[in-house]
């Protein structure tokens, strides 16, 4: 890659990472900025396992109003943050919300944050796979009983007299859709049921097996 392709790759990323950081600003106004504790406020994102370079977000944000972060301050109480989210207990409620993990810990904590992590979010995984065939379930259900309302009115007309040939001929069409759609739907609903079945005891046992209770 030559001097120039280097310089316009710079170039381009310098604008991507100022984009992602006014995008992500902390929206903190004026007054919020003027009597910023900022220890107290690097506690609370090292709580939340948010980035270093979350300074950067409370930067933009103040820099409108002529104030500049506390940088030393902000580190040490994320620091302080940190320790608290940096524990296995922690890590398995962040998981268990769906929650992403940053790579904030140090070495010596990481380990038994990740190990808390990854327990939540197989569990978060499972309870997921459950709501959605339990949701892909009522969603069958619901189109079996629609079938069996177009089968009983199209039955019902049918038997009516003065029925039109060509009505009768489309009606009867139409059962013989409804019949078919309705075994798929059943053999459907079948399906879905054992599977939720065995993802809800699944998820039973993963919740009994985890070392870790919220």
């Amino acid at each position: 890659m030559d001097s120039s392709s280097r310089s316009l790759l710079a170039t381009l990323a310098a604008v991507f990472a100022a984009a992602l950081l006014a995008g992500c600003a902390t929206g903190m106004g004026k007054d919020e900025c003027a009597a910023a504790d900022w220890r107290t406020i690097g506690y609370e994102d090292g709580l939340r396992g948010l980035p270093a370079d979350r300074i950067g977000a409370h930067r933009v944000a103040c820099a409108k109003h002529q104030v500049t972060p506390d940088l030393a301050t902000y580190m040490e109480g994320r620091e302080r943050g940190l320790v608290e989210y940096c524990q296995p207990r922690s890590g398995y409620r962040v998981g268990l919300n769906g929650g992403s993990y940053a790579n904030v810990c140090p070495a010596t904590a990481e380990a038994g944050f990740i190990n808390g992590f990854r327990w939540g979010r197989q569990i978060h995984d499972a309870r997921a796979d459950l709501r959605g065939t339990q949701s892909r379930l009522r969603s069958a259900r619901e189109g079996l009983v629609h079938a069996d309302n177009a089968i009983a009115g199209a039955t019902a007309e049918l038997l009516l007299p003065n029925v039109p040939k060509d009505r009768r001929i489309f009606l009867a069409q139409e059962l013989v859709r409804l019949g078919q759609e309705r075994i798929t739907l059943a053999a459907r609903i079948d399906e879905l049921s054992v599977r939720a079945q065995e993802l809800a005891v699944n998820v039973q046992q993963l919740e009994r097996q985890s070392p870790y209770t919220l």
